[in-house]
């Protein structure tokens, strides 16, 4: 009898260890802007190498009520951030027109660009499912099936909404946005750095070219304007600038306001430490003032969460 209450008593010891074990292992789901996934995920890798008790993962096909923190790339509007919730800056990141690098025009287009009117007239013109180039040769407007963050930004960017963006649809994400435009040569959609750069080398991936935006509108691509020849002579420029011809936004983290502490001390990490990935993977940092403001904000958010509060669940689409 004495031997089999020690067994029982040794099992019981071992359910309790296992079940602490467990418990000290939390799980951050993320989930969000595709494109923005490269990044995050290496904030995810070179965070858990000194956070290993903290496990983060992307998640693809989740409930959105499970997610922990959903990453939306374009500026916030009235309802994205949902009641006990908040959001938190990233970093940003740019939209450029991209072609086809065989277009017969191709020459012609780097010498003379193409201003923003000229963009939005091609983008944005409601009609002809085509306009000829400078060069005379058709340009075909390519864009994404389903609403997507950086269309809306894009779209932002003109005055415009992503609805208003005229073309043929491409189902899928970016990469395959980008795929549409290597295989037609009368091709124009828009990209992010990250996508139309090869981050390795820092040149255009194969099969593509940047139509030079004439930032001065004077008819030709002046020197200083002949920034896109490596990723980081595009975000050095871009950063140094601030030309408000260069579409940029920002990328959001959205999370509960009242979160867990490994929820804020990762976006915190983010904020202190992952910067210095952001040229890497094509993205911009954000000011010093940004960076100062989200900081306290989530101090904010630490202070709140150790309050007793009843956070309602919001659901938030996954899939941008």
């Amino acid at each position: 009898m004495q031997k089999i209450m020690s067994v029982i008593v040794l099992i019981f010891i071992t359910i309790i260890a296992a079940a602490q074990d467990s418990g000290s292992v939390s799980t951050i789901k993320i989930a969000g802007t595709r494109f923005t996934y490269p990044i995050v995920q290496k904030w995810i890798d070179e965070y858990t190498k000194i956070n290993p008790s903290v496990k983060i993962r992307i998640e693809t096909n989740v409930p959105a009520d499970s997610l922990d923190i959903l990453i939306v790339s374009h500026i916030l509007r009235a309802g994205d951030v949902k009641a006990n919730h908040s959001s938190v800056t990233l970093n940003r990141y740019i939209l450029l027109p991209v072609i086809n690098s065989e277009r017969s025009d191709l020459e012609q287009l780097q010498q003379k660009g193409i201003t923003a009117d000229r963009w939005k007239l091609i983008f944005f013109t409601n009609g002809q499912s085509n306009f000829n180039s400078a060069g005379g040769n058709e340009w075909i407007v390519y864009k994404r099936e389903k609403p997507s963050c950086s269309s809306i930004a894009f779209a932002n960017h003109f005055g415009n909404e992503q609805k208003d963006i005229r073309g043929i649809p491409v189902p899928g994400d970016d990469r395959d946005l980008l795929a549409v435009v290597k295989k037609d040569k009368n091709a124009i959609s828009y990209n992010s750095p990250g996508i139309i750069y090869n981050i390795k080398s820092r040149k255009l991936v194969d099969s593509v070219a940047i139509v030079p935006i004439d930032l001065n509108n004077n008819g030709v691509i002046d020197a200083k304007e002949k920034i896109y020849a490596t990723l980081d002579d595009l975000l050095s420029y871009t950063e140094r600038t601030n030309d408000p011809s260069i579409p940029v936004d920002q990328v959001h983290a959205i999370y509960n306001s009242k979160p867990g502490k490994e929820v804020t001390e990762f976006l915190s990490w983010i904020l202190a430490k992952g910067q210095q990935y952001n040229h890497e993977y094509g993205f911009l940092n954000p000011d010093a003032h940004t960076i100062q403001s989200e900081k306290n904000q989530l101090v904010t958010a630490v202070l709140k969460s150790c309050s007793p509060s009843g956070a309602q669940v919001v659901k938030y689409p996954v899939s941008k």
